[in-house]
């Protein structure tokens, strides 16, 4: 068994290495992949969300809905990683998201994800600082309306719903398994390079 106590969630090559995370029981599998978005990934999203600048400054809430875009992105793959990128993600809002955001997935993933991230342009959307906000996930004459503090909200139930099914669904804990070993293949590489030379 491995420490999860000695993780540093910034740093993938402290991560156990693939074939000893498959030798841990279910529950331990779903408790580091919890502990690195929680504590790693959501904490620096927390952390931009609560600066003075935001939601002041229209650039850190583009780079805030990027790294949400992007811990989607990451999640779908680790869900579902055999579709492409399109269809895992919108498959992801659709089965992990609250039912709000559901015939939403299509426009989140081409204004939001694919203009957003990919363009720097946010033309065909507006994009609120505000917390329940009334108008979030409205399209308004082909203009999508998001809240980031509920899409960031949103985001953390959605995981949360993600890791209840993944404890029971050994075919998810399989696919996150496949992902891993993806991810630890280049960074093994990565490492190998720099100490070797």
């Amino acid at each position: 068994m491995f420490d999860i106590s000695k993780i540093n969630y910034h740093q993938t090559d402290t991560w156990p290495k693939y074939n000893k995370l498959c030798e841990e029981e279910d529950e331990i599998i779903v408790e580091f992949i919890k502990e690195i978005y929680c504590n790693g990934v959501f904490a620096e999203i927390e952390r931009l969300m609560n600066s003075n600048e935001f939601p002041k400054c229209s650039g850190i809430g583009h780079i805030v809905l990027i790294a949400i875009c992007s811990v989607i992105d990451s999640l779908s793959a680790y869900a579902n990683a055999n579709d492409g990128v399109g269809v895992r993600y919108k498959g992801f809002i659709k089965n992990y998201f609250p039912e709000e955001y559901r015939g939403s997935e299509e426009g989140i993933y081409d204004v939001f994800r694919c203009d957003g991230v990919h363009g720097w342009n946010l033309h065909r959307s507006m994009i609120s600082g505000e917390r329940n906000d009334r108008n979030h996930l409205n399209n308004k004459e082909g203009i999508l309306y998001l809240s980031l503090y509920d899409f960031f909200d949103d985001l953390q139930d959605a995981f949360n719903n993600y890791l209840n099914q993944l404890v029971k669904d050994k075919e998810l804990i399989n696919n996150l398994l496949n992902r891993y070993k993806e991810i630890r293949v280049v960074v093994d590489k990565i490492m190998d390079n720099h100490y070797t030379g």
